[in-house]
């Protein structure tokens, strides 16, 4: 398990989908600029991470780029892919094919976001996905049941941190 982060608190290992639906849709910036302030105390505290290959992937988004480049986010927020998230990416694959779906047009950063949470003490993914439960069509809720992983939407991280607006 990694620990490099503080253990006496949770790590939210953050999908991309549950960032753009965020900020693009159901808390737009313009609207809950607090939640926004929120969101940047917990990755300044290194508790809100998302895997290289995610990162990459939420920066294809203009809106987001610029939220983290504003706000100096890159350093807390994004974790180098090392060879234990590798492993666990390839082990995730070998159980999940189908995770990375060739119809969609998207990169495949499910696995990465699932191996680093599943490496990190105290970590739960975070993410807007609804569950399948489909071999044929998982989605990351799916393979964080069957890793005994947690997962949950971000209105429930909020709940979690007991945030109020």
């Amino acid at each position: 398990m990694n620990s490099l982060f503080n253990e006496n608190h949770i790590i939210y290992s953050l999908d991309t989908s549950a960032l753009f639906a965020a900020y693009n849709e159901r808390y737009p910036i313009a609207n809950f600029p607090a939640l926004w302030c929120k969101m940047v105390e917990l990755i300044r505290k290194d508790r809100l991470k998302m895997s290289q290959v995610v990162f990459d992937e939420a920066m294809e988004d203009s809106g987001i780029k610029l939220w983290c480049n504003q706000n100096n986010l890159k350093q807390y927020f994004q974790v180098p892919v090392d060879e234990f998230v590798q492993e666990k990416v390839s082990e995730i694959l070998t159980v999940f094919p189908k995770l990375l779906d060739d119809r969609r047009d998207k990169s495949g950063a499910d696995p990465w976001c699932i191996a680093f949470a599943q490496v990190t003490d105290n970590c739960i993914v975070v993410t807007e996905e609804n569950p399948t439960d489909s071999v044929n069509r998982p989605k990351i809720p799916d393979v964080c049941k069957h890793y005994k992983v947690e997962c949950i939407k971000v209105v429930d991280l909020i709940k979690r941190e007991d945030w109020i607006f």
